[in-house]
């Protein structure tokens, strides 16, 4: 982002191109949501298993039962994959810009 900001108006013009990650709930104030893109409901399910696999992983790391878990270590790729997807890189450049003029 090379915007510059001076003015309250172009904050908001920043704004409104750089904070996109969590869109406002329409029924619930102060909530919002962050959409994880699949391509299908098979993904959605591997997806959701491979969350399941890292916590039970998590919850039973020094348990003989983590070695039940399949391929831990490709359901930990995935979900961590995913969630790099949904870090708000340009809400950050916007609040560095922010920073700077305060």
């Amino acid at each position: 982002m090379n915007d510059k900001i001076n003015t309250i108006e172009d904050l908001k013009e920043v704004a409104s191109r750089s904070i996109n990650v969590i869109t406002k709930s329409e029924h619930r104030k102060r909530r919002g949501t962050v959409q994880i893109t699949m391509n299908s409901y098979s993904e959605l399910s591997h997806y959701l298993i491979d969350v399941i696999k890292v916590s039970v992983a998590a919850l039973d790391a020094e348990a003989e039962s983590v070695t039940e878990v399949r391929n831990v270590a490709s359901a930990v790729s995935g979900v961590l994959q995913t969630l790099i997807g949904i870090v708000p890189l340009e809400e950050m450049e916007l609040l560095d810009k922010v920073r700077d003029l305060l």
